[in-house]
């Protein structure tokens, strides 16, 4: 079958070539990745000639710290996890210099393994004239949570100035003794809103701004999306949060808060848009099970059909029910944890309702 692909594959994907789209066909059938083709585009993404390329492994254009990780991805892959739409990794190119790459992933079965057809595009910050899959969910992200976000901070702004006020009174009265007690009550309400402001300027912040991956605490990145999120999710349902403490995952956070938005947004979804039954409920937790950190988001909203739960992790599906909010949706928390070694799942609650479930595998530390 290796042979018929070889034969085949450069009739059909050479055409695209011509307009600069950089393709290569990966094979792995338990023994490493091989590559099965690549064309001229591809090899130049990566700062080679066509005849160069074939005497690199593939796994050598990765960064050294990302090999062992996307060979356990592909392991899961084999076993039939699913594969997801988009990834990014970073490259190295002939002359030893990084760039980070997007790749649009199509997987096919094989007897003794599976292969992969992938699309790269150079996403380093002199290319971005279009932005990524994943860069592109962000923006969306941020546009959703802004009308909330503008709400949540425009409270506690009115509270800082009304205090401000009072205590502008209290200050030109000579703050006699009777006065004393409410003017300090006046500068703790300043500080508690004041805090709550940079609270939430911190987590938009951590979700706008690209880092270097590092070990990540789930659980307060869960606690600072919920932040910017809960003004959007109490319009439809109640909050309940179950955040224990959990070791680390490997990580960059911006990513894994950019997941857990979409994950969240996904959830409230599945209520009316201008619901106002108290029954309504997301439940939120975070746990440890075993050697894994796992997300747990479960509603009981509106049932998932079946088309609803093949479709859900399609980039940017929408349904008449669920999905129908911003951005690439639960596509983009599967592509983050997949670059991760973890995953992420979407199950039918019991009593109707849904279930989004997304693992990643603790640090070692």
């Amino acid at each position: 079958m290796i042979a018929d692909l070889r034969a085949m594959l450069p009739a059909l994907l050479d055409t695209l070539s011509y307009v600069g789209v950089a393709i290569t066909v990966l094979a792995d059938r338990g023994k490493g990745l091989e590559r099965i083709y690549i064309n001229a585009p591809g090899a130049a993404m990566l700062g080679y000639t066509l005849d160069e390329i074939w005497t690199r492994p593939p796994i050598e254009a990765l960064l050294p710290e990302q090999r062992e990780r996307v060979l356990q991805m592909s392991a899961s892959f084999r076993t039939g996890r699913p594969v997801p739409a988009a990834i990014e990794f970073t490259v190295i190119r002939k002359d030893g210099s990084t760039t980070p790459v997007e790749l649009a992933l199509g997987a096919t079965r094989m007897p003794d393994g599976i292969a992969y057809v992938i699309v790269l595009r150079d996403v380093s910050a002199h290319q971005q004239a279009q932005l990524s899959l994943l860069e592109a969910d962000r923006i969306a992200l941020v546009g959703a949570l802004a009308s909330g976000f503008a709400h949540e901070i425009n409270n506690p702004l009115t509270s800082v100035l009304l205090n401000l006020r009072l205590l502008r009174r209290h200050l030109t009265a000579g703050l006699p003794a009777s006065a004393q007690h409410a003017a300090l009550r006046c500068l703790d309400d300043i500080n508690t809103g004041a805090e709550r402001i940079a609270s939430n300027v911190s987590a938009l912040q951590s979700l706008a701004t690209r880092r270097d991956t590092t070990e990540v605490d789930l659980a307060a990145v869960v606690s600072a999306a919920l932040r910017l999120a809960t003004p959007t999710l109490e319009e439809h349902a109640h909050v309940i949060r179950q955040i224990f403490p959990v070791r680390r995952v490997l990580g960059e956070e911006s990513r894994i808060g950019q997941a857990v938005l979409a994950m969240l947004l996904f959830s409230s979804s599945g209520f009316e848009t201008q619901s106002t039954n108290v029954s309504n409920r997301i439940v939120v937790s975070v746990e440890q099970r075993d050697d894994d950190v796992v997300l747990e988001v479960s509603d009981n909203g509106h049932e998932l059909t079946p088309d609803e739960a093949n479709h859900a992790f399609d980039p940017f599906y929408r349904s008449s029910v669920r999905g129908a909010g911003v951005g690439v949706g639960l596509g983009v928390a599967r592509s983050v944890a997949a670059a991760l070694g973890g995953e992420v799942t979407l199950t039918r609650r019991a009593g109707g309702g849904a279930v989004i479930t997304m693992r990643l595998r603790a640090s070692a530390a």
